[in-house]
């Protein structure tokens, strides 16, 4: 009797620490998940960030253009 109730015991403890370590192991999974869901924001964010440089590279170009056509046509004078 006392056999099977050590056994059972040791059961036991052993169910609580794999309970234990699924509910670590969910806690740390959940900690992961809304970490993505931030680097996803942040991520979108840079990637707007990145557009919008490259939009105003574009018109800094064109105005670069316009300025040289304009030195080009002094120039011809």
């Amino acid at each position: 009797m006392e056999e099977a109730k050590n056994l059972s015991s040791k059961l036991q403890e052993g169910i609580d620490a794999l309970i234990d370590e699924l509910q670590k192991l969910r806690d740390e999974n959940q900690a992961l998940r809304q970490q993505i869901v931030l680097l996803k924001a942040e991520n979108e964010a840079k990637n707007s960030e990145i557009s919008s440089l490259y939009d105003e590279i574009g018109i800094k170009e064109r105005e670069l253009e316009n300025v040289l056509s304009k030195i080009q046509n002094v120039l011809g004078r």
